[in-house]
């Protein structure tokens, strides 16, 4: 591992390394990836090389780098989604008044460090005021001004904000990489770090969530047995659980991509018992019970669910009704009736 103790990045970092050497960082990134995938790890890491006092920036061990990483320097702050300041409700936006505010504390400079960094995570939600508002600056930084832009939606971001962005995308981490992490550095078990690193399809943030925050692993738990109600009741059920995700896609479209992912992954695991893999299931946990449903269905269903899944995360992208485009999941689904009906 580098300096910049990011694992299997070195497509991000060592171009970064270069950057920083010669002096001629961007003022402005766009970090691409997967929900969870480790885009505020590398926004971290890239605010502590800005910031870093040591000759092979980002030290980690620096009083600057340690005060990054504690959550507490005053010269990199997170632009986030947050409750409004008159009513107190939770906004589903970054607003206009979060952009003039970092403007004005963008015109000052840093204080404690270096570099002075903003992330916005996740820049999607930037309201198309906020985003137009956010252009100035990024036509025009100030000296020692970084912005961090994240996002796993892209494509929702304005073109001119793209374009004015040098964009990083992070690749996904093989098992192998993950649990070396969680092992060494979190002190996980070996066991449970395999585990969570089969889990995570290569997603570095997901399994140190996961590793830190139960509530993570629940709510993988509460999603899978969502899709067994699913499969076991009729269609009136089904299209209860299409309203549910739809509500749950209303209030955050990563939470509903994750819940539709697991459903992938479910059904892709069966799919490998089926074709006589079970050694590379991922949720090798639920193993005796993909086991029992493989008896139930068939390959060539599987094959069809996995298909319509994929087809509905894109539509989903593509802005379609959500609850229209998860109804028409549920009634590509085998009928439970399927399960009393032994497969080859």
């Amino acid at each position: 591992m580098s300096s910049w103790r990011i694992v299997g990045q070195e497509h991000i970092t060592r171009p970064l390394s270069s950057a920083l050497a010669r002096g001629q960082m961007s003022h402005a990134y766009l970090i691409g990836g997967r929900p969870l995938g480790g885009k505020s790890l590398l926004a971290q890491a890239i605010a502590q090389a800005l910031n870093c006092t040591d000759t092979d920036p980002p030290c980690g061990r620096c009083s600057q780098c340690q005060r990054i990483s504690r959550g507490i320097h005053s010269d990199v702050q997170v632009i986030t989604v947050t409750p409004d300041p008159e009513t107190k409700r939770m906004r589903t936006v970054i607003a206009l008044d979060q952009v003039r505010e970092m403007e004005q504390r963008a015109a000052l400079g840093p204080y404690e460090g270096k570099h002075l960094v903003f992330i916005i995570d996740p820049a999607e939600k930037l309201h198309p005021t906020a985003a137009n508002a956010l252009l100035k600056t990024l036509e025009e930084p100030p000296p020692r001004v970084t912005l961090l832009l994240l996002s796993g939606l892209e494509q929702e971001l304005l073109p001119t904000i793209q374009s004015r962005c040098q964009r990083l995308e992070l690749a996904p981490l093989s098992a192998g990489a993950i649990v070396q992490v969680l092992t060494q550095e979190h002190s996980v078990a070996p066991d449970d770090a395999a585990l969570l690193a089969r889990l995570s399809t290569g997603r570095l943030g997901w399994a140190l969530a996961a590793a830190k925050d139960p509530k993570v692993l629940e709510g993988r738990q509460h999603g899978l047995e969502s899709l067994m109600e699913v499969l076991d009741n009729g269609l009136e059920r089904r299209f209860q659980v299409a309203q549910e995700v739809a509500s749950q896609f209303s209030r955050s479209r990563p939470a509903a991509q994750e819940t539709l992912g697991l459903w992938l992954g479910w059904w892709r695991d069966l799919l490998l018992i089926k074709t006589q893999a079970p050694q590379l299931i991922a949720n090798s946990d639920w193993q005796s019970s993909l086991e029992e449903r493989a008896a139930r269905y068939s390959a060539s269903q599987a094959r069809t669910v996995v298909r319509e899944l994929l087809a509905t995360l894109e539509r989903l992208e593509a802005n379609a009704n959500p609850r229209l485009a998860l109804d028409v999941l549920m009634l590509s689904l085998p009928q439970p009736a399927d399960k009393a009906r032994p497969t080859t």
